[in-house]
């Protein structure tokens, strides 16, 4: 059954009624003003970006990727002592007194600190270098960078350069680090032996090692040659008695 209204009460019903829509809309439209203003504010300060924008696209990580074969380490090889473990720290990132940092953090765990500087190549991964003498130690330096790769150069001796990389985020806490004394070290995975590798150029601060140590080369060839034909001889006057 059908109620029926006074004419009164018909244009109070559609009065009401169209209150009621406009209070929709209105609330509605005050909603939108207030996500735009929310979403205007969050991209003027940069929490938000908006699309169109370059921040909006997914960017390409920071830093150069690094591609180099990684040496193996020799078999049977144990970690080296920390304390034996001659360590330059560069930064390779934007983020100013990164070295300062890491090198602190090692030394505090016992390792020999020389010194720190920058690296301009700017890596996207942290960087464990070192010569082929030193691939014991670049391989207990990097159980402590999680991510890193190793980077073989021509540099005489044992030290060890970490760059550290934009990917860098912290070094590993000690307790963690999976390393054994009595375990010998761990080759990673798809490493090349390092007689195979063509190594990259050293720091210039090696040149003068670098210089004394082809010295020593050639004379220990010449000295070995002149070995050779000495016992050569004796052995021809020898046989000819």
């Amino acid at each position: 059954m059908n109620a029926r209204f006074t004419p009164e009460q018909a244009r109070a019903l559609r009065r009401r009624r169209e209150h009621e829509r406009q209070t929709v809309i209105f609330g509605v439209l005050i909603a939108a003003l207030a996500v735009a203003g929310l979403t205007g504010v969050a991209a003027y300060t940069g929490n938000f970006s908006l699309p169109g924008s370059s921040d909006f696209v997914s960017k390409e990580p920071e830093g150069t990727p690094v591609t180099w074969d990684q040496p193996c380490v020799p078999a049977d090889k144990m970690p080296a002592g920390r304390a034996k473990i001659k360590v330059t720290v560069l930064n390779g990132t934007k983020r100013a007194a990164l070295a300062v940092t890491v090198a602190e953090e090692l030394a505090d765990r016992g390792f020999a600190i020389e010194g720190t500087g920058n690296d301009a190549r700017l890596p996207r991964q942290t960087l464990v270098t070192s010569g082929p003498s030193g691939l014991v130690q670049a391989y207990t330096v990097l159980a402590r960078f999680p991510g890193a790769r190793l980077v073989l150069d021509d540099r005489p001796g044992k030290s060890v350069d970490v760059t550290i990389g934009a990917e860098f985020t912290v070094v590993t806490p000690e307790d963690e680090v999976q390393l054994d004394s009595k375990v010998p070290l761990t080759s990673v995975e798809g490493c090349v032996e390092a007689g195979q590798i063509t190594p990259q150029p050293a720091p210039a601060r090696f040149d003068e090692a670098k210089k004394k140590a082809a010295e020593k080369a050639a004379k220990d060839a010449k000295e070995e040659e002149k070995a050779a034909k000495d016992a050569e001889s004796s052995d021809k006057a020898t046989t000819e008695k």
